[in-house]
């Protein structure tokens, strides 16, 4: 039912677009153990200078009864302003409804800003930076026992990007960091909507911090492309890996991708591994 809602949604928010420039992209992702995702974006260029980017996710841990009942979804919405052609600011909300003793609400502001359209080798660089704080409320510890009183935490952080054209490459780079959590989450609880940079699968826990780097060979008709990133737990304070590689096939406005995610690929114990599909169409 939680699937059907979150498509139903997104036809609502997309189909007023037809008319209007933008881009659409759907993407799903399946692990082990019945493990599943999906999510979905919008972008809209509505020509005075605003663009609107809704999106929408939704995941769940297994094919079991019990995790089908308590899939999580999660809604955000991104708008954006270009003051010039080569500086944009932005602001953005995300909502996470109540499920399984879990919510969250976050909220950002940014600006990104290219830095010329040709500097040497480099064609279009650019650089953001974001701010934003997320709320949680816990009622459940890690094993679904109700607390004896809800934790609340809020984390605040900040991210930075940059990216560019090298020839047919395409290179991005981001870092996330949680400057602070105002009430330190203890080792009995977690978080179950963590996202990792250039990632389609969902992760849990608390991450203090992420940085990751995407590759691109761009073609008329394919794309290759590896994705490597490194984080660190809150809790454990170690860190851990994850890797992706993949290939998009670019038909006329439309682009589809298949790709591998494989999370902590050194570590038997908790290796994870998930098979994307994705679509996007321009309009």
């Amino acid at each position: 039912m939680l699937r059907l809602r979150f498509l139903l949604t997104l036809v609502l928010l997309v189909c007023p677009w037809v008319y209007s420039y933008g881009q659409l992209h759907f993407a799903s992702v399946h692990g082990e153990r019945g493990y599943a995702a999906m999510r979905g974006v919008g972008r809209l260029d509505l020509d005075n200078g605003f663009i609107l980017t809704p999106s929408g996710g939704y995941y769940r841990m297994s094919d079991s009864e019990e995790d089908e009942n308590g899939a999580t979804a999660k809604a955000a919405l991104l708008a954006e302003y270009e003051l010039t052609d080569n500086f944009r600011l932005a602001a953005g909300a995300s909502y996470i409804p109540k499920k399984l003793g879990f919510q969250n609400v976050g909220y950002g502001i940014g600006a990104q800003y290219t830095l010329c359209y040709r500097c040497g080798i480099f064609k279009r660089p650019l650089i953001g930076v974001y701010a934003g704080q997320v709320r949680y409320k816990v009622d459940n510890d890690l094993r679904g026992t109700p607390l004896a009183g809800r934790f609340k935490t809020v984390a605040t952080g900040a991210s930075a990007l940059a990216g560019s054209e090298i020839g047919r490459f395409w290179l991005q780079a981001r870092y996330d960091k949680v400057i602070k959590y105002n009430n330190k989450p203890p080792h009995d609880i977690t978080s179950n909507w963590t996202e990792i940079p250039f990632m389609t699968a969902v992760v849990q826990g608390f991450v203090s911090d992420a940085l990751a780097a995407r590759l691109a060979y761009r073609t008329r008709w394919i794309t290759p492309y590896a994705v490597y990133a490194r984080y660190r737990y809150l809790v454990r304070g170690d860190h851990a890996v994850a890797v992706a590689a993949g290939l998009a096939l670019h038909i006329g406005l439309t682009t589809l991708t298949g790709g591998v995610e494989i999370f902590e690929p050194n570590r038997d114990e908790t290796r994870k591994t998930y098979f994307s599909l994705s679509a996007s169409t321009e309009f």
